[in-house]
């Protein structure tokens, strides 16, 4: 059947209609028409496969990678990086305008630098084969390198695969690895313990600064690093500095996977934090993991809190306040939404995991006057914004390409208290 794809589905589909019905075609881009056969059939809208581009769209390019379309790592390496960006950009609005039933300004999407070789962290599945999950399945495809990861870890990759060959490697169930600045971190997920000094040897042979881990890991759910880990050899940390505040990440604590996203976010954070001249001025990080966001508001604010349900990102948040001999930071570790009971921010930024904040959340802050909002979800972030949008403006959405080639987006939301007289 012929269909024209005239939108994108929340997954970057093709959208179009067959008999009036919404169809959503795989990898189809806007602007094309093609043949296509439906494959699940729904009560308002149909899923189809492409079996022939009749018109093909200026905006298809061919995927670098070999295992696009059956990977479930990317989902838009078939769609020229602008169509990429104006994709996100409309999902942020389109999103928001079904969730939260408003209409809003959305800014053109922040490039990443780099679309390709970006992640400084991937971990990969290892079984009888070693490599990433295909598409919406717990089946492992081996890969030989992954067209997102930095150079570093790809080439970890390739130094395990040759351990693989020369050891029994049935007890293990991940490699995980961090590449920042020069320094690498592997993690090595296994069942019971294990002799890597071996991969180790193999490792600093080829690859400057890197340092060895291993996770015990028995769990049955999706957690793949656990507490119950060991340091095997070499580095322990990686040390890096971002707008000369010096921190240090490990294998275990969220850090950002973009570092060119993340500079190019943190900035635009700190520019809206001083365009409110925040002289005697408080400011509340809510969700502030290690810290490092927090340490940058120290830099141009009187007094920042930042809360962090999570102890051992909270002690990470203590040491680099201390390292950097910030005076004027508080880190409090709590539950955010009880916590925030005892602060009255002037300024109140958020950067809530992949959940949201929640409706209770949201109404226990619906008074502060201004409020940034982080976040790597439009679905979360609509339905958060419904809970507040009748006492607030939305100044500025801006969505950052944090994910390359993938369907996420990263989005600021800076919004304004209407007052009291509404």
């Amino acid at each position: 059947m012929q269909i024209d794809i005239f939108d994108y589905g929340m997954n970057g589909e093709g959208v179009g209609k067959i008999d009036n019905k919404i169809t959503l075609v795989n990898y189809a881009i806007v602007g094309e028409k093609v043949d296509a056969n439906i494959t699940n059939s729904f009560k308002n809208y149909d899923i189809a496969k492409i079996s022939k581009i009749l018109i093909q769209s200026p905006n298809r390019v061919t995927p670098p990678c070999p295992y696009f379309k059956v990977c479930g790592g990317c989902d838009l390496q078939h769609m020229a990086y602008g169509e990429q960006l104006k994709f996100k950009r409309d999902l942020v609005r389109k999103t928001i305008k079904k969730i939260a039933g408003i209409d809003v300004h959305v800014n053109p999407t922040v490039p990443s630098d780099s679309n390709y070789f970006y992640r400084n962290k991937t971990s990969f599945a290892v079984s009888r084969k070693i490599g990433l999950y295909k598409k919406q399945s717990n089946d492992i495809i081996a890969i030989d390198s992954c067209q997102i990861s930095n150079e570093s870890i790809n080439k970890v990759l390739k130094i395990f695969k040759a351990y693989a060959k020369v050891c029994d490697i049935s007890q293990i169930k991940n490699l995980v690895v961090r590449s920042i600045d020069g320094t690498t971190l592997v993690g090595v997920v296994a069942k019971q313990k294990l002799d890597l000094l071996p991969f180790y040897s193999m490792l600093e042979k080829q690859i400057e600064n890197v340092g060895l881990y291993l996770f015990l890991n028995t769990r049955k759910d999706s957690v793949i690093l656990t507490q119950n880990c060991t340091h095997i050899a070499g580095e322990k940390y990686i040390k890096t500095s971002l707008f000369d505040i010096n921190y240090s990440v490990d294998l275990s604590g969220f850090h950002q996977t973009n570092i060119n996203i993340q500079n190019k976010l943190y900035s635009k954070v700190v520019d809206l934090i001083k365009s409110y001249g925040l002289t005697n001025k408080v400011v509340v990080n809510g969700f502030s993991g290690e810290g490092l966001l927090s340490a940058m508001l120290a830099k141009c604010s009187s007094q920042v809190y930042g809360i962090e349900i999570e102890k051992s990102s909270h002690l990470s948040a203590e040491n680099l306040k201390k390292t950097n001999k910030i005076t004027n930071l508080t880190n409090i570790l709590g539950d955010f939404n009880e916590k925030i009971k005892d602060l009255s921010p002037d300024v109140l930024v958020l950067d809530p995991s992949k959940k949201g904040i929640g409706k209770q959340t949201m109404q226990q802050i619906n008074k502060i006057n201004d409020i940034i909002y982080i976040s790597c979800n439009p679905i979360a972030l609509a339905k958060d914004l419904r809970e507040i949008l009748n006492n607030y403006i939305i100044e500025e959405i801006t969505p950052f390409d944090m994910f390359p080639n993938t369907k996420n987006v990263e989005t600021i939301v800076k919004l304004k208290f209407k007052g009291d007289n509404i």
